[in-house]
């Protein structure tokens, strides 16, 4: 019989075995091969965000007809394209404008840092310590028991490098004409390579997804609806509820620096509105620059007007917005989003930073159907123990009738 063999000779543990061992290699090579393999991250990513649309558009009917997949990749790529056109001729050059007055006027301020400007603001910050009593002293020379940092030098010092660094980076005009254009032309192949990969996950993704159920056993696979059902839960939040909030973020910012009167307002937004993609740091990140332009524009009651807006902002991005694009089944502990923002930016970069939420929503969506799933086998466990007498009690009659197979 089939059920004396031993467990290792079995026909199925023998299938179950080898489709380990080729997931194993699966996996080895996805790992070994992540540079290559992150466009189509990035597609099957960006594919994810715009399925919503898609679906809907499918479900639209023209002249008695639905409208096929492909019609409605297509409806979502010349939208795409409409919206990117009027960013690029009406926000675009206003951001550019505003950064290059900004770089330009950060370059005359470098230039205007003189050692007796240095003196200057050390001897202020050395008066303002001394009237509140703090033992620190920031000059030159310090003394009267006091701790003493040399400002002036450190200034100077980082000034110098930056100027060293600068100078190394544009001293062959050649060579960094051909480091530009090998840059763009890598970020244009990438581009396009991207939007391709997208469309083509886009059309086929209820084919992709039967596919990779029919890896599943049957009998596991209500349990596996169940998991991704959880995972797109997850997802659903971290990455399309949180590029809902970024843009909502960014306007609001935008418009609240253009009240105040804050300048380089519309460069200060993009710069928020792309930073806000990083969960935490981005908002941190963010927040320097438009408070220190504005305590630098403004003096301290504009500073204190940017940091309120500011902090308004987060406010309702914390207690209105997340709760309800987010919603409570994509939450994420703080602690474990700052652990994959770390290991994430120390293993890949940049991109392990940006998707590394979303990789640890997938697997606390995974976590979550493992800790239900061994609650409900618990229960199973225990309902036999449970229902034992009642069962006993109900079965309690003549013996003949308990003898009947």
């Amino acid at each position: 019989m089939r059920s004396a063999l031993p467990i290792w000779r079995r026909p199925r543990t023998q299938l179950w075995a080898l489709a380990l061992l080729l997931w194993v290699g699966v996996l080895t090579v996805a790992v070994a091969a992540w540079g290559i393999l992150l466009p189509f991250v990035l597609a099957a990513l960006a594919a994810y965000v715009i399925d919503p649309v898609i679906a809907r558009l499918t479900r639209l009917r023209v002249a008695g007809r639905r409208i096929p997949r492909w019609g409605a990749v297509v409806a979502v790529y010349l939208a795409l394209a409409g919206l990117t056109w009027l960013g690029t001729v009406s926000i675009v050059p206003q951001v550019y404008r505003e950064a290059m007055r900004a770089l330009l006027q950060f370059r005359d301020f470098l230039a205007s840092v003189t050692p007796e400007r240095v003196d200057a603001w050390a001897a202020e910050i050395d008066a303002f310590l001394q009237r509140y009593g703090v033992p620190l002293d920031v000059g030159r020379n310090g003394g009267g028991g006091r701790f003493t940092v040399d400002l002036a030098a450190g200034i100077a010092e980082a000034i110098r490098e930056t100027s060293a660094s600068i100078r190394a980076q544009v001293m062959d005009v050649v060579q960094l004409s051909r480091a530009v254009l090998a840059g763009t032309f890598r970020i244009l192949f990438f581009a396009v390579l991207l939007f391709m990969l997208t469309a083509f996950i886009s059309m086929d993704a209820p084919r992709i997804k039967r596919w990779f159920e029919s890896l599943v056993p049957e009998a596991w696979r209500p349990d596996f609806r169940r998991l991704l059902h959880g995972i797109d839960t997850g997802l659903a939040g971290v990455v399309r509820g949180q590029i809902t909030i970024m843009m909502v973020n960014g306007v609001l910012t935008l418009a609240g620096l253009l009240l105040l009167g804050v300048p380089y307002a519309f460069a200060l937004s993009a710069l928020a509105t792309i930073l806000y993609v990083v969960p935490l740091f981005g908002t941190i990140l963010s927040s320097v620059p438009i408070v220190l332009l504005a305590l630098g524009s403004g003096g301290l009651p504009l500073g204190l007007a940017a940091l309120g807006w500011i902090l308004l902002i987060h406010g309702l991005e914390t207690y209105v917005l997340n709760p309800k694009i987010m919603g409570d089944a994509s939450r994420i502990h703080p602690v474990l989003i700052v652990l994959a923002l770390v290991l994430g930016e120390r293993l890949y970069g940049i991109v392990g930073a940006l998707l590394a939420v979303p990789v640890a929503s997938v697997f606390v969506a995974i976590f979550r159907f493992l800790h239900r799933k061994l609650a409900e086998l618990d229960e199973l466990a225990t309902a036999p123990a449970a229902v034992a007498p009642a069962v006993s009690a109900a079965h309690d009659g003549p013996p003949e009738e308990e003898s009947r197979p």
